[in-house]
């Protein structure tokens, strides 16, 4: 979501003037009251009159948002899921190489017709190789394994897009390393997610100057 305002807030009896982040999972306050407010964790959530009044452990916790209150409280209540931020839609064509996270799997298989391949082998790229698919996810392990970066770009429609899953925190494979990758490819990188505790991802297309006219 990535929404923020300045407002004034009230903790139980305290008030004070805050930053207040509205992020995909969690409200972030920073200011005079600093907290990190996990949407899972609250009890309820209401918009009156322009105050945005969330209640964890028996702890109201007022925003005086104004106008964006009702906005702020629905976000709340529906956060997105992991595939809306993803960009996962309803009938696009997809692939997964290589992915352990089978939740995720299991996610993907319930939106789109998913075609998943165990392994990063060459010979499962030669069947969507020049397939026009909307999306490729694959999961690189090794830095070796980012060579099929090249492969997954040949796979996938001009517009379409190729999400490269690594591990978090590994000195050998950083984001930097599979960003320069990506651009050996002919691919740029244009967004992160956060995939789990340990994983993370990077969304990569091909440029519009590079795309082939349709």
């Amino acid at each position: 979501m990535g929404q923020e305002a300045r407002c004034l807030a009230r903790i139980g009896e305290r008030a004070g003037d805050v930053k207040a982040l509205l992020e995909s999972d969690e409200l972030i306050l920073r200011g005079d009251h600093r907290a990190r407010i996990a949407f899972a964790s609250l009890d309820s959530v209401e918009a009156v009159d322009g105050l945005l009044t969330l209640h964890r452990g028996g702890e109201p916790i007022v925003l005086e948002l104004g106008p964006a209150a009702e906005r702020w409280a629905a976000k709340i209540r529906n956060p997105p899921t992991l595939l809306d931020k993803l960009g996962v839609k309803e009938g696009q064509r997809v692939a997964a190489v290589g992915l352990t996270d089978r939740t995720l799997v299991a996610s993907l298989r319930a939106r789109v017709g998913l075609v998943e391949y165990d392994t990063l082998d060459a010979a499962d790229w030669d069947h969507i190789d020049g397939a026009d698919l909307d999306m490729v996810f694959v999961q690189i392990d090794e830095s070796d394994d980012l060579a099929v970066l090249a492969l997954a770009a040949q796979a996938i429609d001009q517009t379409g897009a190729v999400w490269v899953i690594h591990p978090k925190g590994r000195r050998d494979l950083k984001d930097t390393d599979v960003m320069a990758i990506g651009k050996q490819a002919g691919l740029v990188d244009n967004k992160v997610a956060r995939i789990s505790e340990t994983h993370t991802a990077l969304r990569f297309i091909i440029p519009k100057a590079h795309r082939r006219p349709r």
